[in-house]
């Protein structure tokens, strides 16, 4: 039987359309726990806070780095058990123009923190206000640092160009978070001779104080990062995110209510060493 050219050709361009689709792969992302892995962070946060208390503003620029040995303790369910132990800290801070000299690092040296993490991602602790403190940069909380450094993945494989949203509400006695995600499975790129998924993602948070609480506190923040996974190992290679933050608070005071509020510009970096 002798195909005619025009339906050979035709069959041509169908079986080049699908080897091209099937070329295109999907992966699935998860992280990866194994009991006893260990993995070293050098973890990096610029942060300027301006607070506004009666009408007079006080800049608090920091600089601090961080190196950490991240260990799996145990895992149960596909819920990693993390230790985060701080191996060396260092901090400049400057309040009001003057340099603030910090004793935290030797505090922090040695400091053993744990962290809940979920294959997809998600931080199942710690969660809440001491997330959003550390999130402006005031805390000492390690583990909660990583809020917004860890993606999350979605259930579904991915291939280059696919994009997911994702929602967090964290509710607290005195105080709800609530932070929406929006993820872009960007490219693939080595980073270390290692095969990555490189995710950018763009977020914003509402912070909002319950009403019957006494202290009225409510704010709001956005940002953007970009990180890069190993999706063999299930291992984060790096992560960097550049956030803003506003938050009002207005106490009871004896002289009356007068609302505080601050300001945080920072970058946060992380990095496997």
């Amino acid at each position: 039987m002798m195909i005619k050219p025009r339906v050979f050709g035709a069959t041509i361009v169908i079986l080049t359309v699908v080897w091209s689709g099937c070329g295109e792969k999907s992966i699935k992302l998860r992280l990866k726990f194994n009991e006893g892995d260990e993995y070293k962070y050098q973890l990096t946060q610029d942060a300027t806070t301006t607070t506004d208390i009666m009408g007079r503003k006080i800049d608090m620029p920091s600089t601090t780095e961080i190196t950490l040995t991240q260990k799996v303790e145990k895992v149960n369910q596909g819920i990693g058990e993390i230790s985060i132990t701080c191996d060396s800290f260092s901090m400049e801070m400057n309040v009001g123009g003057k340099q603030i000299p910090s004793t935290m690092g030797e505090s922090m040296v040695g400091k053993t923190e744990i962290m809940k993490l979920s294959e997809n991602g998600e931080i199942r602790e710690p969660q809440g206000i001491r997330s959003i403190v550390a999130l402006q940069g005031l805390g000492s909380d390690m583990s909660s640092m990583f809020l917004s450094l860890y993606p999350q993945f979605p259930e579904r494989a991915l291939k280059a160009g696919d994009t997911w949203s994702q929602r967090q509400e964290l509710p607290q006695p005195q105080m709800g978070l609530v932070i929406e995600t929006r993820y872009t499975f960007t490219r693939e790129e080595k980073k270390n001779s290692h095969k990555c998924v490189v995710i950018d993602y763009t977020f914003s948070m509402n912070m909002q104080g319950q009403q019957e609480t006494q202290m009225k506190v409510e704010g709001g923040g956005e940002g953007k990062g970009t990180a890069y996974f190993d999706y063999e190992r299930g291992l984060l290679m790096e992560s960097e995110v550049k956030m803003d933050i506003k938050m009002a608070i207005d106490p009871p005071l004896p002289i009356g209510n007068q609302k505080i509020s601050t300001t945080t510009h920072q970058t946060i970096k992380m990095v496997l060493i």
